[in-house]
């Protein structure tokens, strides 16, 4: 296999190739905007930032300094306020100093409470007064341009307070121990510096007042110039910017609308012409895909857009040299014309003539690139002669349009031949299926599982990678076109890990999982088992294996997947391959021994539960084989199912087990059973004359159909309308149905009543862990009095121990069977074991048809 891509990163350079210019259409202006075309040349572009730039930078400055000086008018105003309000303060503490010092001087009796007072205000006043300064000098400092008028105010207003503040110190030493008329005149002295303060604070007042109101007035002017300067700034700004920017955009917007018409036209010749048309970007990558590249190679624009050519179509098998040769072009920006073999997004090998041409920019620079393909014969047809024939002999299904088997078969086989011819290529083989689509038609409509196998296909088609395959085996015998419809393979490209494999296949079932709308509204839910085979060097012998190999593993594969459950995805191994011999080995032997009478019936006594006296026997079949002796219906039955013999097997034990009923009747009267249960399997329900062929076994052994009990698993009963509908004609013969394994299945109490049955029997494995489970013990008690409600019978199996006797017992259930009571014995032995049991009369409830 190749390990070169188609592409490769852009080229740094662009080489000598003729460069594709934009349409010539699209080259002169409309001639009444020619004079504008300075405006947006590089020197006009320059010259309108600059002035754009400058417009907005004086822009800028006139708000920064509008909003400096806005700040700092308010930093004015709080500084002003302060003072304005110290020197209120100061006054009112002026007059109190003063009135304080004639208290102390007229009252030397309660100076000591005066001189507490006097103190506390002088600490105040001495306090404001630094405060005043401070302020004083911190707006000096931030305002140099403040009045000197109005600095000698506040100095002297500091002044005043200072020489108001020594006065009254010296009033208090006065007072203290000194003459009163000391004491009169000190507070005289201080009655007469209280005018200057009271002087100073009203000036230093009016003062600031005054400022204020110019600083007002000169901002208003200069926001009124600034505002000015602004908008003349905006008009020049929309005059030598604004209006040559509109201009030039309608200019631009009219050659584009020109490139437009002529673009639009171009598109409608690439889109409607015959050959494929793909333009990519600089880094080759999918940018444009007309209608013909998408037939040519089934990959849509949506689904092919951001990739690369090279990996949407690489074939392994493809011709190196060619692709060598494409990779430089690429690496050069070359134009090149080459033909090699692609793969189409179905998987199909395509040989396609591949015309790359580089797409260059008015200034040379690299755009892009154009490929224009056409299918072509291979050439040399002697080295690829399958692909060839594959190229050209590949089928489709008619139901979904995917490749039939004859594509996948031809693709499996040129895969193998890669491999032997490079032991480091690896690919993948999943086989798939779905749940079974009669029902659906059954139940919704006619074609209702086309639709499904229509949507499936839409879905993978949506899903593989790109150079895989995929197709639909219409009309192969297999296990899985049994499961329902036809199985749909994948073959996957490039893989070798298990990982990988695995991976790609949970995403296939993720995807095949969600709801299929029928009809647009109607959701169905089919699940997919897939089966794979991982092909390497490793699994190639001298002998094989060879395609058919491959497909039949994965097939087997896809059968383990089934066995284990809903959406599984399995590996194959060599283990499986020798179970499915074994099962092929049984089924032949199984063959051999219908024909040789080898099946037998045995029987396993139904008791009552209150009497523990039989009132029943279950008819069970059994090989019995000439070399492994006496072989129990589980290791054959499943083979019996696939391969199509239950029908026969169901048949025999139903005609047997009623013959040797009425028999019993004869030899053993009141000791012999009164009811014969026989289990139904899937293919006997699908006839269409099954009720013909009970009646005929009745009618031929002249058995009542009352004592008949057919008996179909859970799974079976919850099928839907059609064995519905296959039950009530049963039940119009008077025979009498079961539900066996009740509990393991689909169905559930709340449906219980929907089903046309007489019987449940509770599943062996609920009974068997009823004593320590108390999930299943509860889920017991609830089927038995769901059935009691609806006058069913109710059946315990697989009773083993006199503890799960007892218990049962106790929840009511009227009937059972187990290995406590009997195992299951051929017809000789359960007639002896009869005659030793109690007769009693055991009248047998009969359920109202549902």
């Amino acid at each position: 296999m190749s390990t070169l891509p188609e592409t490769l990163p852009r080229p740094s350079e662009a080489g000598p190739e003729v460069p594709v210019t934009a349409p010539a259409a699209a080259a002169a202006p409309p001639p009444g905007l020619v004079a504008d075309e300075a405006l947006v040349g590089d020197g006009g572009a320059l010259r309108l930032r600059i002035l754009m730039y400058a417009a907005l930078a004086a822009i800028a400055l006139g708000l920064s300094w509008a909003g400096w000086a806005t700040l700092g008018l308010d930093d004015d105003r709080t500084a002003d306020a302060v003072i304005l309000e110290l020197s209120a303060a100061q006054r009112t503490q002026a007059e109190q100093v003063a009135r304080l010092g004639l208290f102390l001087a007229a009252d030397p009796v309660s100076r000591k409470e005066h001189v507490e007072v006097l103190q506390a205000l002088l600490v105040q006043l001495r306090a404001d007064a630094v405060q005043i300064g401070t302020k004083r000098l911190a707006r000096a400092g931030a305002r140099p341009s403040v009045n000197p008028e109005a600095a000698q105010e506040e100095e002297a207003w500091e002044g005043a307070g200072v020489r108001l503040a020594n006065r009254a110190e010296s009033l208090l030493k006065a007072t203290a121990g000194r003459p009163k008329a000391d004491g009169l005149r000190a507070a005289l002295a201080l009655q007469a510096e209280v005018a200057p303060v009271d002087e100073a604070a009203l000036r230093v007042s009016a003062t600031l007042r005054s400022e204020a109101a110019a600083r007002g007035a000169a901002l208003h002017r200069n926001a009124t110039i600034g505002l000015a300067v602004l908008l003349a700034l905006l008009m020049v700004l929309a005059a030598v910017v604004v209006e040559p920017t509109v201009r030039s955009v309608r200019r631009h917007a009219l050659r584009l609308r020109s490139q437009s018409t002529e673009l639009r036209r171009r598109a409608l010749v690439a889109e409607h012409a015959t050959a494929g048309v793909l333009i990519t970007d600089r880094d080759d990558r999918v940018q444009w895909a007309n209608a013909a590249y998408t037939q040519l190679t089934g990959w849509g624009l949506q689904d092919a857009l951001g990739h690369r050519p090279g990996e949407l179509l690489a074939h392994p098998q493809a011709d190196e040299d060619a692709l060598r040769a494409m990779q430089d072009a690429v690496r050069s920006a070359q134009g090149l014309r080459q033909a090699w073999l692609h793969r189409g997004r179905n998987g199909g090998d395509l040989w396609l003539s591949v015309d790359l041409c580089p797409l260059r920019g008015d200034d040379g620079t690299l755009d892009g690139y154009i490929r224009v393909c056409t299918e072509s014969c291979p050439h040399p047809v002697r080295e690829h002669p399958a692909t060839y024939t594959l190229a050209t002999g590949a089928r489709t299904d008619a139901l979904t349009a995917l490749p039939d088997r004859t594509v996948v078969m031809a693709r499996l086989r040129h895969a193998l031949d890669h491999l032997r011819r490079h032991p480091g290529y690896g690919f993948a083989v999943l086989c798939m299926n779905f749940d079974p689509f009669k029902p659906v038609n059954d139940t919704l409509s006619q074609g209702a599982g086309a639709d499904i196998q229509r949507q499936i296909a839409r879905r993978l088609s949506l899903s593989v990678r790109p150079g895989d395959a995929w197709a639909r085996l219409a009309g192969v015998e297999s296990v899985a076109a049994d499961l329902g419809g036809d199985p749909y393979v994948v073959v996957l490209d490039g893989v070798r890990d298990e990982a990988s494999v695995q991976a790609i296949a949970q995403h296939l079932l993720q995807e095949l999982a969600e709801p299929y709308l029928l009809n647009g509204c109607t959701p169905v839910h089919s699940a997919a088992r897939i089966g794979i085979v991982l092909c390497t060097g490793e699994i190639l012998t001298d002998t094989g294996p060879t395609a058919e190999d491959l497909l039949r593993h994965a097939d087997t594969a896809m059968h383990e997947a089934k066995r284990l459950g809903r959406g599984r995805s399995v590996l194959f191994n060599n283990a499986m391959h020798e179970r499915r011999m074994r099962a092929l080995a049984v089924e032949t032997d199984l063959r051999r021994a219908l024909q040789d009478d080898e099946l037998l019936v045995v029987y396993q006594p139904v008791v009552d539960l209150s009497s523990l006296a039989m009132v029943g026997v279950e008819a069970l079949v059994r090989w019995r084989h000439p070399e492994q002796g006496l072989v129990c219906a589980a290791a054959f039955i499943d083979v019996a199912e696939a391969c199509g013999l239950n029908d026969a097997i169901g048949d025999l034990v139903l005609r047997t087990a009623c013959v040797q009923f009425m028999h019993w009747q004869t030899e053993l009267g009141l000791l012999a059973p009164r009811q014969l249960a026989v289990k139904l399997s899937r293919a006997q329900l699908e006839r269409e004359d099954l009720v013909d062929q009970v009646r005929g076994v009745l009618q031929a052994c002249a058995m009542p159909p009352e004592h008949l009990q057919l008996e179909l698993t859970e799974i079976l009963g919850a099928q839907g309308a059609p064995v519905q509908a296959q039950l009530r004609k049963l039940k119009s013969l008077g025979v009498r149905l079961a539900l066996d394994d009740f509990g393991t299945g689909y169905a559930s109490l709340a449906c219980l009543h929907q089903l046309p049955v007489d019987t449940v029997k509770v599943d062996r494995s609920f009974v068997q862990h009823a004593q320590t489970v108390e999930h299943h013990c509860v889920l017991i008690e609830a089927t038995l009095s769901v059935a009691r409600m609806l006058g069913m019978t109710t059946v315990a199996a697989g009773i083993e121990t006199q503890g799960q006797l007892e218990l049962m017992r106790e929840l009511t259930c009227d009937r059972g069977q187990g290995e406590l009571f009997s195992r299951p014995l051929e017809a000789a032995d359960l007639e002896g074991w009869a005659r030793r049991q109690p007769a009693v009369t055991v009248v047998t409830r009969v359920a109202e048809p549902a």
